[in-house]
């Protein structure tokens, strides 16, 4: 094999080892192979003079060895057995390294081992069709193949005679070898075939796209040759750092433009990688050398836009490296003074006015990629004292966002504040020195400046300007949100509010929804200084009007503001904040109750204010039962049991009052059962005896006990647990005049005796006592003609620990409850009584047979 004929000598140094074992440097030249098969040579010629320095043969393999760190193996080192002394090659390029060894330790037979052919005119369709489908378990036989200067040479020159001799059958095969190398995956093989020697040829190949017609192929040499231009703005002296420079161009162009649509998964992540890989170490480089960063940043200090240009590049290429790197990369920047540096160009108001708005664009864009790095660098920046260069710069960033005139540019400000102005995780000072730069030296005041515009005068209004109040809008509703009471005293003092509400009468619907935003930031803050400075403000009167203007017809377009203002309703309601719910409710009822059946949300807000009315009219820690319940159609209004009101909005449920329902023991409501309760009202006459058989069970909570019935109706069955319990005229089993005294009509038998005896009321209500002056209150059976229901005296005994006894008058209470509700009997009216003065609702005793008739 003669490489020097095919190709170029490889430069590199030649060592000796000395008698002290210390390698001697004999000279600088280049290094070939001769002849082939055991006639090969190993020459070595002087870079100057050409005088051959060493020409020796070929030994064998074994005696070579490959030395160097990594995959930069460029050392060969030998023993020349003859001459008994020790050689060594120390090459400059790595692929004249592989090449020579490859050429040293080839056998006279590989062709044969070969598995893949050898590209040629006549292999070229074996060679495709292996390539096109490779067996899992032959990818890395076939990349160490395709890997050798053999196979890269032979593909190379068939290329070029298939162009020579017009063969598009041959040039397609070409183009499906070229295409298969590169889905085999190997970072290695895609390296070496784009390195500078060979890339050319590779994409020429890659030209010839099967899958597209000859007039749509791209000619991806002309392209990288002739219309991409390679422009170094600095002076690296390391060639191969230039070198990896390149590389990562022409992986991108073959990811994203050669073989974008033909990538599998593997082979897309493998060339993410490679890029992502080069572009680490390229710009560790850069971090790495002092000398680059200072001639960068004299080249910006002198207004230079191409290294302007160069540091936008490199800053955008720094989001694809890790984290940790990224932020020590701006770090070196911010060390270089850049943001000072980056100020004259806010300032340049040159005869190019396009390349002067552009140049501010890449400030920005600059500006952003440092703060979403580490925002603290240029946070003090802005926020420092006495840097008057900082505070032009802020002032220049909110200038950008309200008169851009790019919007791309506008949101990238913005986002750029937003970041500076985010102070959560900042301590003490650093915070305040942070806020005093907005609020006390005037960066907010700059900030809703554009916001206090004449909102009528719509004609000198453009798009940038529109969409910088939006911004501007946004930029409050972070500092409402983050910075706590300095951003709430600016907002009441300035007025921000009042002026932010104006923009709902602009036309633009976009702008509409801008003081939504500041609004709902102010209403989620949680803070009732806020809360009652809108109602106050009245702030929900524009807001409801423009809904009800998007709302009824013809306008169109509104969904968008129709849908803030009820997600604004429906937090309010939920976490009932009830200034604002009072308010919205009273103020604003009739636009609310004109569009509930439409919207959900605003009769879910009514039911919501009724509660907290009802809520305010009766407390629970002084009516533990509710307010009373309605009407229920039929004249009559809910029982001892049922004197709970439900909330608005809340279904009746028999399964709700199950409970209560339910009867701790067996009862029967027969004839024989209402008799037992007539004997047992006709105990309770004597308050004495009342309060004597009750006295083993005064730990009992006091209960109130009366007696009445309506009009013209007898003694119903009792409810277990309550005192007394009155049907109605209508209900079925309540004995009439007619009936006998057992509770059946005459003749009839009554209930069969229960095996337990009826306790009697004395017993279970021990504590109770009902005084009357009437001898009918004591009385058994219906009441007298014209009898009222009143009741003259009810107290409740309770004995304290001292054993005195307490009395509680409830009798006015209970006549009142009588005179209001005259259907209602004496005993109803005493039990409403009492529940109010004592708190809560009469229990009912388990009482043994013994104390039955102790108290008998």
């Amino acid at each position: 094999m003669d490489i020097e004929q095919t190709k170029q000598n490889y430069r590199g140094k030649l060592y000796a080892l000395s008698q002290e074992s210390a390698w001697e440097d004999t000279g600088t030249g280049f290094a070939s192979i001769t002849g082939s098969g055991n006639e090969r040579r190993l020459l070595f010629r002087e870079e100057e003079t050409g005088k051959v320095l060493h020409d020796r043969p070929v030994f064998d393999s074994s005696v070579y060895q490959l030395q160097g760190e990594g995959e930069r193996q460029t050392i060969i080192v030998w023993e020349d057995a003859e001459t008994q002394k020790d050689w060594a090659l120390s090459f400059q390029c790595a692929d004249g390294t592989a090449e020579i060894w490859e050429a040293i330790c080839g056998d006279v037979d590989a062709d044969e081992k070969r598995v893949l052919p050898l590209p040629t005119l006549a292999t070229l369709s074996d060679l495709s069709r292996m390539l096109t489908s490779v067996p899992p378990t032959l990818r890395e036989v076939f990349a160490i193949e395709c890997l050798s200067a053999k196979f890269l040479n032979s593909l190379r020159e068939t290329f070029h005679t298939a162009e020579d001799v017009c063969s598009e059958e041959a040039l397609v095969a070409l183009w499906q070898i070229a295409k298969g190398i590169f889905l085999l995956s190997n970072q290695k093989l895609t390296e070496r075939y784009l390195r500078r020697d060979a890339y050319v040829d590779v994409f020429g190949m890659l030209e010839y796209d099967a899958g597209l017609p000859a007039e749509k192929r791209i000619a991806h040499r002309q392209v990288l040759q002739s219309q991409v231009r390679f422009k170094s703005v600095l002076t690296f002296e390391d060639v191969e750092a230039v070198e990896r420079i390149h590389l990562v161009y022409r992986l991108q162009y073959l990811k994203d433009i050669a073989l974008p649509r033909l990538l599998d998964d593997a082979a897309f992540v493998s060339l993410t990688q490679m890029i992502h890989m080069n572009l680490s170490l390229t710009i560790d480089h850069l971090q790495k050398s002092d000398r680059l960063l200072d001639q960068l940043f004299a080249q910006i200090s002198n207004m230079e836009r191409p290294a302007l240009h160069f540091l936008q590049e490199v800053s955008r290429l720094a989001k694809q490296i890790a984290p940790s790197e990224r932020q020590a990369l701006h770090e070196k920047f911010a060390g270089h003074n850049m943001f000072a540096l980056i100020v004259p160009f806010f300032r340049d108001d040159g005869v190019d006015s396009d390349a002067s708005l552009g140049t501010r664009h890449i400030c920005v864009e600059l500006l952003l990629l440092s703060a979403q790095s580490d925002a603290s660098h240029l946070r003090r920046f802005l926020t420092s004292d006495n840097s008057i260069e900082g505070r032009a710069l802020l002032s220049a960033l909110i200038s950008t966002v309200h008169s851009g005139n790019d919007h791309g540019a506008q949101g990238q400000a913005a986002e750029l504040l937003k970041l500076v102005m985010d102070v959560m995780m900042l301590e003490t000072r650093e915070r305040e020195a942070c806020l005093d730069a907005f609020y006390d030296r005037g960066a907010l005041d700059e900030l809703t400046a554009a916001l206090r515009t004449d909102a009528t005068n719509k004609n000198s209004r453009g798009p940038c300007t529109l969409f910088g109040q939006q911004l501007s809008c946004e930029l409050l509703a972070f500092a409402v949100l983050h910075h706590g009471f300095r951003a709430r005293a600016y907002v009441m003092r300035h007025g921000v509010l009042q002026h932010t509400m104006r923009l709902l009468s602009s036309p633009q619907r976009f702008l509409q929804l801008a003081p939504v935003r500041l609004l709902q930031a102010a209403i989620g803050s949680k803070d009732d200084a806020y809360h009652r400075y809108l109602a106050k403000c009245g702030f929900f009167g524009p807001l409801l009007h423009a809904f009800e203007l998007s709302v009824r017809p013809p306008a169109l377009g509104g969904n968008l503001l129709v849908s803030a203002t009820l997600q604004v309703l429906e937090f309010i309601r939920i976490e009932n904040i009830k200034v604002l719910v009072g308010h919205i409710g009273k103020k604003h009822e009739a636009i609310l109750r004109e569009f509930a059946p439409k919207y959900s949300t605003l009769e879910l807000f009514l039911v919501k204010h009724k509660q907290n009315l009802e809520y305010e009219a009766f407390p629970p820690e002084r009516h533990s039962a509710g307010p009373p319940l309605e009407s229920n159609g039929r004249g009559t209004v809910g029982t001892a049991r049922s004197g709970r009101m439900r909330s608005p909005g809340r279904e009746d449920s028999d399964d709700d009052e199950a409970y209560f329902e339910d009867e701790d023991e067996e009862t029967c409501t027969g004839p024989a059962h209402n008799a037992e309760i007539v004997e047992a009202r006709s105990r309770t006459a004597s308050p004495e005896r009342s309060l004597d058989s009750g006295g083993a069970a005064y730990c009992c909570p006091p209960v109130v006990a009366s007696r009445g019935a309506d009009s013209g109706a007898n003694v119903a069955p009792g409810l277990p647990g309550l005192l007394v319990d009155y049907a109605d005229e209508d209900e079925k089993g309540v004995p009439t005049d007619d009936q006998a005294p057992g509770g059946g009509a005459a003749g009839e038998p009554g209930c069969e005796d229960r095996s337990e005896p009826t306790v009697p009321l004395t017993t279970q209500f021990p504590a109770v006592a009902i005084l009357a002056s009437d001898p009918s209150h004591g009385r058994a059976g219906p009441p007298n003609e014209g009898d009222s229901g009143r009741v003259d005296e009810v107290a409740t005994r309770v004995p304290s620990d001292d054993g005195a006894v307490s009395e509680v008058a409830v009798a006015d209470d209970a006549n009142a409850e009588a005179d209001r509700q005259p259907e209602r009997c004496g005993a109803d009216a005493c039990a409403a009584a009492a529940e109010r003065v004592l708190g809560h609702a009469p229990k009912r005793l388990k009482t043994s047979p013994a104390a039955v008739e102790a108290s008998a």
